[in-house]
């Protein structure tokens, strides 16, 4: 199973509802995605350091 399927399988109804399930007995066991910040650099800072 790819993870992409196994997402999708988790984040529809029936599967939000089996992961509550799922985390109250084994806490932590399906932890919730964490959004990451990417710095990302502007066309400006780079013509800077030329």
């Amino acid at each position: 199973m790819t993870l992409e399927i196994y997402y999708r399988m988790i984040n529809s109804g029936a599967g939000r509802k089996l992961k509550e399930i799922l985390n109250g007995l084994v806490p932590g066991l399906i932890p919730e995605p964490v959004p990451v910040r990417v710095p990302v650099r502007r066309p400006e800072q780079r013509e800077r350091r030329r």
